[in-house]
């Protein structure tokens, strides 16, 4: 009976870290609120914000997940989070993760596959925050420095065509898509509030951490000083991000092969050993 009630506690434990896994899933995805001419949008991380506010977190054991270095980690990452928050979530991943763990070792009798399995979810509570975090700042980057040589490509033509560079700007971020247009719009927005153009530019450079985007700012700042023309700066500039984005894509080629290798290895070769040489050595060792 102690232990069918210790299996319905954990499984209620583990059925709480399974609803904040979908959660984080669909983290991304936008959810439009308010009335339709409003147009606000929420994201499921700002709305499990307040619940990760008021979990409780021995704090002391955890000032390594509380660092300066996990607030700029997670600005990095786009998440409207700070370093409590974080350390919160991987705190009820962790707890539910050891929980399910638990359940998985009772469930199988606590044999050796069952110390395996519980051992395993132990680790993935307490590394995938972190390895997820990092994932998520990889893949910014990777769109962010995709983006950008279209980007300039407008801002260029719009500049060569009269425009100023603010005014360029407005017309292109207007409606430019994807994680880099959504950037561009907020630093319009801090335009529009009085913010200098330097400071505007300089927060957009520390929010993501591609460094072609930190060359591009660099350069309208060093314009900015010297009065030199932007238009042409900008022209080879993005010629130089698409020769970056070629090589990066040979790189990436490149290292594929070695890839393929270790499926290959563990997972194609043994199932074609045993194809081939599973009947030989039958026949081999039964004499028929």
């Amino acid at each position: 009976m102690d232990i069918l009630l210790l299996s319905l506690v954990i499984s209620t434990l583990a059925g709480l870290v399974v609803l904040i896994v979908v959660f984080i899933a669909f983290m991304g995805v936008q959810v439009r609120v308010g009335s339709p001419g409003a147009g606000k949008q929420i994201s499921l991380a700002d709305r499990i914000k307040p619940i990760l506010g008021v979990v409780p977190l021995p704090e002391a054991l955890f000032r390594g997940w509380l660092s300066k270095n996990g607030e700029s980690r997670l600005m990095h990452s786009g998440m409207p989070w700070s370093a409590r928050d974080f350390a919160a979530l991987r705190w009820l991943l962790l707890l539910g993760s050891i929980a399910f763990g638990v359940l998985l070792g009772i469930w199988r009798g606590w044999d050796l596959f069952g110390w395996f399995l519980a051992i395993a979810w132990m680790v993935a509570g307490f590394y995938g925050p972190q390895m997820w975090l990092d994932w998520r700042v990889e893949r910014r980057q990777m769109d962010i420095d995709n983006e950008l040589p279209y980007f300039m490509d407008r801002l260029t033509l719009g500049m060569e065509a009269g425009l100023g560079f603010e005014t360029a700007l407005r017309r292109v971020a207007e409606r430019y898509p994807g994680l880099l247009g959504d950037e561009l719009r907020r630093m319009v927005r801090q335009l529009d509030r009085g913010h200098p153009r330097g400071q505007a530019l300089e927060e957009l450079s520390e929010r993501n951490p591609s460094p072609d985007l930190g060359a591009f700012v660099a350069a309208v700042r060093q314009t900015d000083r010297l009065g030199t023309s932007l238009a042409r700066i900008l022209r080879v500039q993005t010629e130089l991000l698409r020769s970056r984005r070629r090589r990066r894509a040979e790189e990436a080629s490149r290292r594929l092969p070695i890839l393929i290798v270790f499926p290959l290895v563990f997972f194609f070769l043994p199932a074609l050993l045993i194809v081939y040489l599973a009947p030989p050595i039958l026949h081999l060792f039964l004499g028929r």
